[in-house]
C-alpha cells in the first residue's frame, strides 16, 4: 500500500506514531482504509511483526476485509495477523486459555441467544415468576454485564421482581454448563486481567502496537480492557463520534470526544473531505449535526458538486409512499440508475409497508436490508393465521400455526391425538372440535381449545382491523409479544408492526379484501428477493453502505426522533437522546453520494403528524423544496 495514493492529512495520521492518536474522520472519508494503511506501515516501513499488533474492529466481516487487505499490502498470509479481529473475539481468544483460573474448565464454550433463552425460562419457573418477565431479564442482565459493575448497575435500574436472583441462578446454570454467554466474554476477560496482574502484563507485553476502528462504537467495559493492554502510548483509534448510533447497545461517544482530554500528550488529526457525497449533501448533513454539543468539532466538505437536498411534504403515508415510488420509476426508466443503487431509509421497521405497497403498484422490485418484509414478520404472520381461520376454516397450515399460539397448552402430545381422531377429508378445525365433543384431551385443553374454536368463528363477521384488535386482546397476544421478544426494543418494534397492521386493515372492507392485499405483496418480495431492487432499510442497518439516491423517508416528530429519545422529566437525558436520533439522520443522509431526498407526511395511520426538527435545522441554501 503505497502512501502516494493517500491524501496529506490521511498520510500524516498513518505516518504518526509518537504518542497516542485519534482519527476522527467524516462519513466518505476513507477512515477505514487509513487505518489499514496504518498497519501496513508499521509492517512495511517500521518493522513491527503481525502477530504482535492488535487491529481491533466491530464486525466479523470488517475484520476478514482488513485482513484479506492486509495480505496485499505486505504480502504475508493471513496467519501472520492473528490479532485482527472484534473485540469479543479477541478477548475469547484470551478468556479460553485462562479460563481455569476463573473456576471454568477446557474448553470453555459461548451460549446463543437460544440457550440463554432456556436458562431464563428455567429461572423463571424456579422463582414462580410469569414468563412476560422473559425480555425484561435477559436485556436486564445483558446491561448489567455491559456496565462493568453489574452489582452497582441492579441496585439501581431495573424493574423486575426478585432481579438479583434472577441475574445469580441465570449465571450458576451458565457455570453449571461450564458455558459463558456473549456478554460475558468482555466482563471476564476484565475480571481476568484485573485479578491476576501476571496475565495481565503478559498480554501488554504480546502487543506492540492497538489500532481500533469504529471507536465511538466502543463502551466502558471495551475502554477498560485497551487501558489495561496499552503499552508506551502506542495506540491508534478511528471513528466519527457524528455517526455514533448504537448507545441503546452500550456504545458511548464520550469515550471518542474525551479522547484528547484521557491521553495529554494525544494527537488528533481531522479526515474532513468527503470522498463519497457531493458538496450540497455534505453541507447539509455537516449543518444538521452542528446542533449537537457533544461532538468532536470537524469541517466536512466534497469537491463534488451537485444538486441540492430535495425535502418533500405529502398529505398522506399513502401519498408519501407512491411519490417515492414514482420518482425511483423515473429515476430507473429515464436516468439508467440501478435499482441497487436506490435506497429508501427510515427509523423503525413499521414504516416500510407504505413503501413495500406503492413500489409494487409501480412495479419494481425491492430487497429488505436487515429485515424482513413486512408482512414476512413473525407476529404478522400469527395474527394474519387468525385470520385466514376465520374466512376458510379449511386451512390446516394456518390453524396449526395459531393452535398453541399463545401457549394453551395444546403441545405436540395433544396434537398427535388430534391428527389420530381425523376422519377422512376432515380438516383440523373439525378434528378438534370432535375432540372437543369426546374429551379427548386433558380438561384444560378442551377448554382451551373450544374458546379458540368459538373465538375464529366469531370474528369472521368483523371487520379485518375489529377481528386483528380481538385478537390482541382476547387472546392475550401482547403477553405473548412480551414472552417471545429479546429485549425492551424488540417489544415496542413488534407493537409497533401490529398497530400498523391494524391501520392497514382499516382501509379494507373485508376480512377476505386485507389478506387479498397481504398475499399480493409477499408474493412479490418473495419473487424480488430473489432479484436485486430497490433497498429498504432501517438505517440501522444502512450504516456503512452507500447509495447513489436515498430517499429519507417518515421524517416526522415520533418517528425520527423516535418517542423513546423523549424524557421530558430529566432534561439531561432528554438532550442526549435527541443528539443520538440527530446522529440518525446524519447517518442516514451520508448514505447518499449523488442525490438526498427528505420526505414526511402530514398524517400517518390516519392521526396528524407533524414534520420532524431536523428539517428545519438544516438551512435553506442547500435545500429543494
Amino acid at each position: 500500500m503505497a502512501l502516494e495514493h493517500l491524501s496529506p492529512p490521511q498520510q500524516a495520521a498513518v505516518c504518526y506514531v509518537a504518542s497516542p492518536t485519534i482519527v476522527t474522520a467524516g462519513a466518505g472519508s476513507g477512515k477505514t482504509r487509513t487505518l489499514t494503511h496504518k498497519i501496513a506501515h508499521l509492517v512495511n516501513d517500521l518493522g513491527y511483526h503481525p502477530e504482535r499488533i492488535l487491529a481491533i474492529t466491530f464486525t466479523n466481516k470488517a475484520a476478514a476485509e482488513m485482513k484479506s487487505r492486509l495480505q496485499r499490502a505486505t504480502q504475508r498470509p493471513a496467519g501472520d495477523f492473528p490479532w485482527v479481529r472484534t473485540f469479543h473475539s479477541a478477548c475469547f481468544r484470551i478468556l479460553k486459555v485462562h479460563c481455569e483460573l476463573l473456576g471454568y474448565q477446557k474448553p470453555l464454550l459461548i451460549h446463543d441467544d437460544s440457550q440463554q433463552k432456556s436458562h431464563l425460562k428455567k429461572v423463571l419457573a424456579d422463582l414462580n415468576l410469569d414468563k412476560k418477565f422473559l425480555y425484561g431479564a435477559g436485556s436486564m442482565i445483558s446491561h448489567a454485564k455491559n456496565s462493568g459493575d453489574p452489582q452497582k448497575f441492579l441496585n439501581i435500574h431495573g424493574k423486575l421482581p426478585r432481579k438479583l436472583e434472577i441475574y445469580r441462578k441465570y449465571n450458576e446454570l451458565l457455570e453449571q454448563n461450564n458455558s459463558v454467554d456473549f456478554d460475558d466474554i468482555l466482563l471476564l476477560t476484565r475480571d481476568l486481567m484485573q485479578k491476576f496482574p501476571d496475565i495481565r502484563k503478559q498480554y501488554q507485553e504480546s502487543f506492540d502496537y492497538i489500532l481500533i476502528d469504529e471507536f465511538q462504537d466502543s463502551n466502558d467495559i471495551q475502554n477498560q480492557i485497551i487501558d489495561m493492554l496499552l503499552r508506551d502510548g502506542n495506540l491508534t483509534v478511528v471513528g466519527d463520534d457524528y455517526q455514533s448510533i448504537y448507545k441503546f447497545r452500550g456504545a458511548d461517544p464520550f469515550h471518542f470526544i474525551n479522547f484528547p482530554q484521557k491521553y495529554n500528550n494525544a494527537r488528533v488529526f481531522k479526515l474532513e473531505e468527503n470522498y463519497r457525497s457531493t458538496a450540497e449533501i455534505v453541507a447539509a448533513s455537516d449543518a444538521l449535526i452542528a446542533h449537537n454539543a457533544q461532538r468532536m468539532e470537524k469541517t466536512c466538505f466534497s469537491r463534488r458538486q451537485g444538486d441540492p437536498v430535495h425535502i418533500k411534504i405529502l398529505p398522506t403515508e399513502e401519498a408519501e409512499a407512491l411519490w417515492v415510488a414514482r420518482t425511483c420509476w423515473e429515476y430507473a426508466s429515464y436516468k439508467k440508475i440501478p435499482l441497487e443503487e436506490i435506497a429508501i431509509l427510515y427509523r423503525t421497521k413499521f414504516t416500510s409497508l407504505p413503501f413495500e405497497r406503492a413500489l409494487r403498484s409501480q412495479r419494481l422490485p425491492y430487497t429488505m436490508v436487515g429485515a424482513q418484509g413486512f408482512f414476512q414478520r413473525r407476529e404478522v404472520q400469527d395474527l394474519n393465521a387468525y385470520l385466514i381461520c376465520a374466512v376458510n376454516p379449511r386451512d390446516d397450515v394456518s390453524f396449526e400455526r395459531i393452535i398453541n399460539v399463545p401457549k394453551r397448552g395444546i403441545g405436540p402430545g395433544a396434537l398427535k391425538k388430534i391428527f389420530a381422531a381425523r376422519e377422512r377429508d376432515m380438516s383440523l378445525q373439525d378434528a378438534c372440535r370432535k375432540a372437543v365433543r369426546e374429551n379427548l384431551l386433558p380438561k384444560k385443553a378442551v377448554a382451551e381449545l373450544g374458546r379458540l374454536l368459538s373465538f375464529v368463528e366469531a370474528i369472521a363477521r368483523e371487520r379485518p382491523d375489529t377481528a386483528l384488535r380481538k385478537v390482541v386482546m382476547e387472546m392475550d397476544y401482547g403477553e405473548y409479544i412480551q414472552s417471545i421478544a429479546e429485549n425492551e426494543e424488540d417489544v415496542v418494534s413488534r407493537m409497533e408492526n401490529i398497530k400498523q397492521m391494524i391501520y392497514d386493515a382499516s382501509q379494507k372492507g373485508s376480512i377476505a379484501d386485507y389478506l387479498e392485499d397481504a398475499a399480493l405483496i409477499r408474493d412479490d418480495q418473495d419473487a424480488a428477493d430473489k432479484k436485486h431492487g430497490i433497498r429498504l432499510s432501517t438505517i440501522h442497518a444502512a450504516k456503512g453502505l452507500e447509495f447513489k439516491v436515498v430517499f429519507v423517508v417518515a421524517l416526522e416528530e415520533n418517528i425520527l426522533p423516535h418517542g423513546r429519545s423523549f424524557d421530558l422529566k430529566d432534561e439531561a437525558k432528554h438532550d442526549e437522546g435527541i443528539e443520538e436520533e440527530r446522529r440518525l439522520m446524519y447517518v442516514a443522509m451520508t448514505r447518499a453520494s449523488d442525490l438526498l431526498y427528505l420526505t414526511a407526511a402530514l398524517t400517518r395511520r390516519g392521526e396528524p403528524a407533524v414534520e420532524s426538527r431536523f428539517l428545519d435545522e438544516i438551512p435553506e441554501e442547500y435545500l429543494a423544496r
